[in-house]
């Protein structure tokens, strides 16, 4: 690819000596922190409350700042990272003609809202208008073919995960400008909820980014390092904004952050040391996101058929199956690697989690966490101690909870074989979920203890099914379709479809109270939902209870019709008739869609005058459903002749889930969903 030179007058000391004076102390908060998470956090702290400006032309908006913040103050023309196209600026405020305001990381990453983020000016450029419209909202990425350029900006395909996905390449010169922007954007906005999941991992704060993008950012940061056009920009901000981007300034805090430093103190000065700010170093022993694979864990049942996976890009149980309404019991451990604590102090672990559907007062009983010393690969033998942290049930939606630091207990410490467990357990009558992500355990070297490298117990997969999970976690969403097409005819329905059920471009929200929520903002195009907001309900259409009907299943719950006179519409666990509809659709897309049990003169409806959808009697506004459906919803005998064959297993990650099994009883025992067999994708029911 053609490259454009940069013409770097940077020096790093001169960096430096500007740092020591005026700008360190803007960042006396954050000397003397620990890399990786803790130092994110202090980065996110530091910089995220600013001033907001006005969007749009005018002088105290965003193309009054641009006057500041991207002109050539010598010959008056506009600095533009997307297009080789000269244009000058005219009046302070005016807008440019062919020209957008250009958001780097793209607002529909977070839903597209109109909030601090869709305002910050260290990530608005102006941009050339066809290039802008060219790259969309792709992810950046090393392209392998390239579709369109104009030889600053390059569009074309890359594989991403495994996965062939549009993306966006910009020219040498500005790699790392895009680099910096970009761990800007994801530590000032961490708190945001991400519907995009290609480059960063949803309502993660930390990494944020997936294993793929942080080796690709530090790539370009360090290829295209810190210009004097950058630290004219990043002042210009500042003046603007009173914030500014730490990786411009301090160009090192991205290896503390993601890269090789994790495991030192940060110190502005420079200084190398380890450990929480006094002489000892720090480890980390185990580190494992559960994105892409249950990594080092091992999996050890001790009653029952279901146990712990990789679903939803963490660690996954349940033991309820949807399709027959019947609750398992079960015992399944999810058992670390060994770690040797002989030289550790002060050993800390953190995770995320989701727990639903226990029985009241039993969630800490039905998922506990656990330790030992003596495990060598029977549960059963072993001593095991519960670590309290305080579990919590969720029975909202599906946000991750953050245990915070949780201290093993100090007689570990000095161990050499120490183990924890996630055990979950469930009976016939109650059968819950328990979802984990994101674990760490460190702790502080004692004197003559190990080096800093650590355990290297990075995930190095990633997802490839980075599209799923949009929203609230819908059940429906979970393969990499972004987008969902109008439906026109009923027949065209199948048990195993994902849906978006909307009227206009305003999507089916969460339940509140007796209604479901309207949340506006869905991008159609060419009867397409190319683009949804925040919160959009995906459902999974399953079979109804009579012949020829529909259940609507999100995030494990059926939509029903409450009653038959006060218009009501509920979230309930169990299938019944009043969960099943029957779906008529006209060619113009107006779905209508009857309860069939008792309240069958409901009917799912949208209310324009008190914005919601519901079960209405009278004539409100007719819905439309977007749909998308799997290549087979019948399994393996669409793919496969003879039922002999030997075939893998994967999931819509790319992680094998069942290695040289026969063809007829490939997707046994494995939860309902989509897998890919011999290149082909199946939908087990």
């Amino acid at each position: 690819m053609q490259t454009i030179k940069k013409n770097l007058c940077f020096l790093v000391a001169v960096l430096f000596v500007t740092l020591a004076t005026a700008q360190s102390e803007y960042y006396t908060s954050i000397d003397g922190v620990k890399g990786g998470a803790t130092l994110k956090d202090a980065l996110y702290n530091l910089i995220r409350v600013h001033e907001r400006i006005s969007y749009g032309s005018g002088s105290a908006s965003t193309w009054g700042a641009f006057y500041s913040t991207d002109r050539d103050p010598v010959t008056n023309r506009v600095y533009d990272m997307y297009s080789p196209e000269v244009r000058y600026f005219g009046d302070k405020g005016a807008a440019i003609s062919d020209m957008n305001i250009e958001h780097s990381v793209a607002k529909s990453w977070w839903g597209g809202g109109k909030n601090d983020a869709y305002c910050d000016l260290h990530h608005l450029n102006p941009s050339d208008a066809d290039a802008n419209s060219r790259k969309g909202n792709y992810p950046l990425a090393e392209l392998e073919s390239v579709s369109w350029d104009n030889g600053v900006t390059f569009v074309g395909k890359a594989t991403i995960n495994g996965s062939s996905v549009n993306a966006f390449e910009p020219c040498d010169e500005y790699k790392g400008d895009f680099a910096r922007t970009y761990m800007y954007m994801f530590t000032c906005y961490q708190n945001l909820t991400y519907e995009y999941t290609w480059m960063n991992y949803e309502n993660s704060t930390y990494p944020t980014f997936k294993p793929w993008a942080v080796e690709l950012l530090l790539k370009w940061h360090k290829q295209d390092p810190v210009s004097t056009k950058e630290v004219a920009r990043n002042n210009a901000v500042y003046s603007i904004q009173g914030n500014r981007n730490p990786y411009v300034d301090y160009p090192q805090l991205a290896d503390y952050v993601w890269g090789d430093s994790v495991n030192y103190v940060f110190s502005l000065s420079g200084e190398v040391s380890g450990g929480a700010g006094d002489n000892t170093d720090s480890k980390v022993y185990i580190m494992e996101s559960f994105s892409s694979s249950l990594g080092e864990f091992t999996v050890v049942n001790a009653a029952g058929t279901h146990e712990w996976t990789n679903k939803y890009g963490c660690a996954y149980i349940s033991a309820y199956e949807s399709d027959t309404y019947t609750n398992y019991a079960a015992e399944s451990w999810l058992v670390s690697p060994s770690m040797d604590l002989t030289d550790a102090e002060g050993a800390k672990l953190s995770f995320e989690y989701v727990t639903k559907y226990n029985e009241t007062g039993m969630v800490a009983q039905r998922n506990q966490l656990l330790i030992s010393d003596n495990y060598t690969g029977d549960i059963a033998t072993a001593t095991w101690e519960v670590i309290d942290f305080s579990i919590v049930q969720n029975n909202t939606d599906w946000a991750f909870t953050q245990t915070g630091d949780i201290a093993l207990p100090s007689k570990y410490m000095g161990k050499d074989n120490v183990t924890i467990a996630f055990k979950y357990t469930s009976t016939t009558t109650k059968a819950g979920t328990w979802e984990v992500k994101n674990l760490v355990v460190s702790a502080a070297e004692a004197a003559g203890g190990d080096d800093n490298t650590g355990d290297d117990n990075t995930d190095e997969g990633g997802d490839g099914d980075d599209t799923g999970n949009v929203g609230t976690g819908g059940n429906g969403g979970n393969y990499p379709f972004k987008e969902f097409t109008l439906v026109t005819s009923a027949s065209t329905l199948t048990a195993g479809d994902s849906i978006i059920i909307a009227y206009t471009d305003i999507v089916m929200g969460a339940q509140s109270g007796k209604y479901r929520a309207s949340i506006a903002g869905a991008v159609i195009e060419s009867n397409k939902i190319t683009s949804y907001p925040e919160g959009t309900q995906i459902a999974l259409l399953e079979e109804g209870t009579k012949e020829g009907t529909f259940a609507i299943n999100v995030d494990g719950l059926y939509l029903s019709a409450a009653s038959n006179s006060s218009n009501n519409v509920s979230s309930v666990e169990a299938l019944s008739d009043d969960a099943s509809w029957l779906i008529e659709i006209s060619a113009d897309g107006s779905a209508v869609l009857t309860a069939q049990g008792a309240y069958t003169r409901n009917i799912l409806q949208y209310n324009t005058a008190s914005p919601r959808f519901s079960c209405y009697k009278g004539t409100q506004k007719s819905v439309n459903i977007y749909a998308k459906s799997p290549v087979s919803t019948t399994g393996v005998e669409d793919i496969v002749t003879d039922e002999a064959t030997v075939v893998d297993v994967y999931n819509m990650q790319g992680v094998c889930v069942r290695s040289a099994v026969r063809a007829a009883s490939a997707l046994d025992n494995l939860p309902r969903g989509f897998y890919i067999i011999s290149g082909e994708k199946v939908y087990k029911k």
